[in-house]
C-alpha cells in the first residue's frame, strides 16, 4: 500500500514546483513590462517563456503520472466506483491557461519589438547628391 502512495507525493512536487515556477515566470513578465530598457525586456520575456514552459510540463507530467498509476491501485480496492476529483479538472484548467500564457506571452514579445527596429530609407534625392 505505501509503494502505491510515492506516486501521489510526486504529483504533488510536481504541483509545488509548478506554482513555484509559475510565479517566478509572472513575476518576470511584470518586471519585463516595467522595463525601459528594450534588451532587458526581451531578457525577461525570453527567461519568463522558459519558466513558464517549464512550469506548463510540469504540471502535464503531474496530471499524466496521476490517472496512470491510479488505475494501476483500481484493482487493489474493494470499492465499484472511482472518480477523480474537482481538483484534476483545475489542474487542467491551469495547464490549459499556461499553454494560453506562453503563447501570448511569445505573441506579446514579437510585437513590442517590431515598434524599436530602426530602418533606414535612402530616397532617390540623396542617392544623386
Amino acid at each position: 500500500m505505501y509503494v502505491f502512495l510515492a506516486y501521489i507525493k510526486a504529483t504533488a512536487a510536481l504541483c509545488i514546483i509548478t506554482l513555484i515556477t509559475d510565479f517566478i515566470a509572472t513575476t518576470l513578465t511584470g518586471l519585463g513590462l516595467k522595463s525601459q530598457n528594450h534588451n532587458l525586456k526581451y531578457k525577461y520575456y525570453r527567461i519568463a517563456v522558459l519558466v513558464m514552459l517549464l512550469s506548463l510540463i510540469s504540471v502535464l507530467s503531474a496530471l499524466i503520472i496521476y490517472p496512470v498509476c491510479f488505475a494501476g491501485e483500481l484493482n487493489l480496492a474493494n470499492r465499484p466506483v472511482w472518480e477523480f476529483g474537482w481538483a484534476y479538472g483545475v489542474g487542467w484548467g491551469a495547464a490549459i491557461f499556461l499553454f494560453g500564457a506562453v503563447v501570448l506571452l511569445l505573441c506579446d514579445k514579437e510585437s513590442e519589438e517590431i515598434y524599436y527596429k530602426e530602418r533606414k530609407i535612402v530616397h532617390e534625392n540623396q542617392m544623386r547628391a
